[in-house]
């Protein structure tokens, strides 16, 4: 049976929330997923991998946080409440199964599952692809603005984040679908931090009310996501989370790592990724990563009892 033929999107638009729904596959009812794109915008690889959620049973919500109407333009001051209005509305639906929604974010988007799942009880299940475990501002340098921001309010107050500024003498890059040429200014960032700004800037993980898992390319020419994923697990070792968590790091993967079994075959598996990795490591590790995520959107989500 061909499942890509029962499982359709379509537009959102509720309450000043909008994105794209993917209606679980079979009978009813479903559990809900968020699913969250990077900086690059939404419509691309995050509606594949929500349609493949849907084939595997979750209704899945793409979640346009910047862009689209009554949304910033940027990913600029966002609302952490903006996604608790978008978990309200999904598990409102009456062919939803519980309260309790996963969120699976990419990049900047995996920054704000963890920030999501670290304050929205209604979270049961984090996953965040090559993603941070500390805030970062608004990357607003790349349209010339020169004065640092954050990318996200909780509470109409900003999330505290990692300071950038001192680095902004090189090439910013360090975001999602931004290669870096010269200086890693994550990685800089991190290493110029003092103790303080780095407790203020991490997620606090430990919140979280279910399974969390990390997936990361050693690779990664973006940012140095391996080593931001890490503060994610350390994090909840040190507070002795009760739920499972994982950090997947993947030696031959880099930033692409999104949608498995999505490789294109015209493509020379050896042959390096813009992004970092080769295209076949990013190929294995979107595909090795995919059965942990369904485990652990199990544990969180359908199966909750005997996991905490």
């Amino acid at each position: 049976m061909n499942r890509d033929a029962f499982v359709t999107g379509r537009d959102v638009d509720h309450d000043g929330v909008t994105g794209r729904l993917f209606e679980g596959f079979g009978p009813d009812p479903h559990h809900g997923v968020l699913v969250l794109h990077g900086s690059g915008g939404a419509g691309g690889y995050e509606e594949d991998y929500a349609r493949l959620l849907a084939q595997h049973g979750y209704t899945a919500f793409c979640v346009e946080y910047f862009g689209a109407p009554g949304t910033p333009d940027s990913l600029e001051r966002v609302s952490l409440s903006y996604f608790e209005r978008a978990i309200e509305w999904l598990t409102e639906r009456s062919n939803v199964a519980s309260d309790r929604v996963g969120v699976v974010g990419f990049s900047r988007g995996g920054e704000a599952a963890l920030l999501v799942g670290s304050h929205c009880q209604q979270v049961g299940a984090v996953v965040g692809y090559v993603s941070s475990g500390y805030a970062f501002p608004a990357p607003t340098w790349m349209a010339g603005i020169e004065e640092e921001g954050p990318a996200w309010l909780r509470d109409g107050e900003p999330v505290p984040y990692l300071p950038v500024e001192g680095v902004a003498d090189v090439d910013m890059a360090g975001y999602d679908d931004v290669v870096t040429t010269d200086v890693d200014a994550a990685a800089l960032a991190v290493e110029r931090a003092t103790p303080e700004e780095l407790e203020r800037a991490a997620i606090p993980v430990e919140r979280t009310d279910g399974p969390v898992l990390v997936v990361s390319g050693d690779q990664d020419t973006v940012w140095p996501a391996s080593d931001l994923s890490e503060v994610v697990v350390e994090r909840l070792a040190a507070h002795g989370h009760p739920w499972p968590f994982r950090h997947l790091a993947s030696p031959d993967a880099g930033h692409a790592i999104r949608v498995p079994y999505r490789f294109d075959g015209g493509d020379d598996p050896e042959a390096e990724h813009e992004l970092g990795g080769t295209n076949a490591g990013n190929a294995r590790a979107a595909a090795d990563a995919w059965q942990t995520v369904l485990d652990y959107l199990e544990r969180g989500l359908r199966n909750r009892e005997g996991f905490a």
